[in-house]
């Protein structure tokens, strides 16, 4: 051991290497253990603890105690509030070293008043020792964070008594601590590191079972059942499909949030002659930057922390294939020049790697931002945009291909009934013409989970009716409406006593509709009599509806 008054120059060599330790250390709990049995062996303390701060920054807690040859974490020993009251907790020498960033050296705890020792008092007491001189240092890294507290209890001297920590104790514990905090840090990143990359790992074993699976099948076949519509606009995108089956071109895919653009990316895949291949898909906007292009690119052994062995990109995993890059447009410009190069040299280069790889992939993208203000905005490579518009694929929003709302709608029907295990006949036809009138904000996308909704409210053996829907549905119908024709100048045209009653008309129809036709309850929800609403609703020539007998599909 090293002592008070031992040799400088053999301190100074044992502090050299145990930072170096530190500083390779790897694993948590290892760390912990070096810390506190280094920091003993450099003073000659009869005993070490390290309390480490809680992600909440509320509470530090007791994770290792070094006594003589003795290592545990006493399970007895309460966390350390560092508040009380919603003030700082300063009586508790803990608290008070993480608060001030300052080294506190006391001679005798139990001695000395002026600070709260319940801690080691009641650690005493459950090893069995007596505690002295204690010198708590905080443990700050590089950025002046503090992390936790070091605590060495019982500088002794030769002879094996206990002194009290001298000043320079004091100094090389605090610059020791310095470097285990950050070497804390470090490995906390590391580990958090690891743990990503297994997820992400154990999730691409998933998407690669999926995708096998998929494959199996299809039997190498994959028509185009699942795009459901017969509008114009429909038949255009079907026809642009079949022209570019032939071709590796690249393809974007252009729409709203919730259209539809990974299907057109499957049907383009499925019928193409890669359709034995894998459809490998990532979304650029799911994942930070640096974990985004070593999904894509793959990396090396030791490319950084956590990268213990060679791992293939996703890239790599679509050769032959194909790649799907779903909200191209978020990728970060430093990405996009990386799949700017794989799109024009065909080869790729792991993280860490300096040998590029050929790859054979065809690279379908999609988003729903406007690339072309992108590019003018500086936040989209220009060179990027063109390779990628060799071929562009608009799908439109659902409110602009409504006739194809009958046919989704029995599709989705037919589809959720039987995955809930329900029996569905049809749906009601005051239900289907608000369907075929609200404007979809969430596209197609929002039309399945509203019917999935209504599925899981209905019974068994019967119709979707109004009330397995939502009630604000019509009235975000009307509302759309009523703001069309009395907000558009274009539409406004006429006096305004029409003007007026079309608007009393559509509010008579939406309460209505959402009483399920009960003229008296609609008549109390507008404050009139259903004399005065009868009278209405003849004047307007509102046809009333019996949604128990009147359905459809």
């Amino acid at each position: 051991m090293i002592n008070n008054s031992g040799d400088h120059a053999q301190t100074l060599q044992e502090f050299i290497k145990i930072t170096t330790l530190l500083s390779k250390e790897r694993n948590f709990d290892r760390l912990l253990t070096q810390v506190v049995s280094s920091t003993r062996l450099l003073v000659n303390a009869q005993a070490s603890l390290v309390w480490l701060l809680d992600a909440t920054k509320r509470h530090l807690y007791l994770e290792t105690y070094m006594g003589g040859s003795k290592l545990a974490r006493p399970e007895n020993v309460q966390p350390i509030e560092l508040y009380d009251a919603r003030k700082q907790n300063e009586r508790n020498i803990v608290a008070h070293a993480a608060f001030s960033g300052k080294s506190i050296n006391i001679v005798n705890i139990y001695e000395y008043t002026g600070y709260q020792f319940d801690t080691l008092y009641r650690l005493d007491k459950i090893l069995g020792t007596k505690t002295a001189s204690c010198l708590t240092v905080p443990l700050i890294d590089h950025e002046g964070i503090t992390v936790g507290v070091l605590q060495m209890l019982n500088a002794l001297n030769k002879e094996g008594e206990v002194i009290s920590f001298d000043d320079n104790d004091e100094n090389l514990v605090r610059a020791l601590g310095c470097q285990a905090a950050v070497a804390i840090e470090n490995t906390k990143l590391f580990e958090e590191n690891r743990y990503l990359i297994k997820a992400l790992d154990e999730s691409n074993r998933k998407l690669r079972q999926e995708n096998k699976s998929l494959i199996a099948k299809m039997h190498g076949h994959y028509d185009f059942s699942r795009i459901i519509g017969n509008s114009d606009a429909i038949k255009k995108i079907l026809g642009l499909i079949k022209k570019i089956l032939p071709s590796d071109a690249t393809v974007l895919i252009l729409g709203e949030t919730g259209t539809g653009k990974e299907l057109v990316a499957q049907s383009i895949h499925y019928n193409s002659n890669r359709r034995e291949k894998q459809f490998v898909v990532q979304n650029c906007a799911a994942l930070p930057e640096n974990l985004l292009e070593s999904e894509l690119f793959g990396y090396k052994k030791g490319a950084f922390s956590g990268a213990g062995a060679d791992k293939k990109g996703l890239i790599e995993l679509a050769d032959g294939g194909t790649l799907f890059l779903d909200e191209i447009g978020d990728m970060p410009l430093g990405l996009q020049a990386k799949i700017l190069r794989v799109l024009q040299e065909k080869e790729v280069r792991p993280l860490g790697g300096t040998v590029a790889r050929r790859v054979n992939v065809r690279i379908v993208a999609a988003t729903h931002q406007d690339l072309a203000s992108k590019v003018k905005l500086g936040s989209f490579r220009e060179d990027l945009f063109y390779r990628l518009t060799i071929f562009p694929v608009t799908v439109p929003p659902l409110r602009d291909r409504r006739d194809d709302i009958p046919a989704l709608v029995k599709y989705f029907i037919d589809q959720l009934a039987q995955k809930y295990e329900k029996e569905i006949i049809g749906i009601s036809p005051v239900v289907l013409n608000f369907l075929m009138r609200y404007r979809y904000p969430g596209n197609v996308r929002e039309l399945r989970n509203i019917i999935e909704r209504s599925i899981l409210l209905a019974d068994s053996g019967g119709h979707l009716l109004p009330e397995h829907f939502d009630e604000e549905l019509a009235l975000a119908v009307q509302s759309s409406e009523n703001s069309l024709s009395l907000g558009n100048e274009k539409s406004a045209n006429g006096k305004l006593r029409e003007l007026l009653e079309k608007y009393e008309s559509g509010v008579i129809r939406a309460q209505l509709a959402r009483h399920r036709w009960n003229q008296t309850q609609a008549a109390e929800a507008l404050g009139v009599s259903r004399r005065t609403l009868i009278d209405k609703i003849a004047r307007y020539k509102i046809q009333t509806v019996d949604v128990a007998d009147d359905v459809l599909l």
